[in-house]
């Protein structure tokens, strides 16, 4: 888990050692169903900044209602040189429709 900052910045030095990332790796960023995907693309116009910080874009951000504070799940999966973000609305609508699933139907 990490906090966004007012900036749209996330620090998170372990996750980036799993990744293997440096600061001015190209990124690529997408968001897919709630979820921001950083990947490592040579041709990617993102770059991880230099002080090892990632950045999501402000239409990112308004697109899924992020704003400063904001704790978010980082997720690694190097072999696919890949991070994904998922916001706390997300992980708590897929718990809820977990809990349902579990208990019958009923909403928690």
């Amino acid at each position: 888990m990490a906090r966004l900052d007012a900036s749209g910045r996330i620090s998170d030095q372990a996750t980036l050692h799993v990744l293997g990332w440096a600061p001015g790796e190209p990124l690529t960023i997408t968001a897919v169903d709630g979820a921001v995907i950083l990947r490592r693309d040579p041709r990617g116009v993102f770059t991880l900044a230099p002080a090892g910080y990632l950045q999501i874009p402000a239409p990112l951000r308004t697109r899924h209602g992020l704003t400063a504070g904001d704790r978010v799940l980082l997720t690694a999966v190097p072999r696919r040189a890949t991070l994904l973000i998922y916001t706390t609305a997300l992980l708590h609508q897929q718990l809820v429709d977990h809990h349902s699933s579990l208990l019958g139907g009923d909403q928690p």
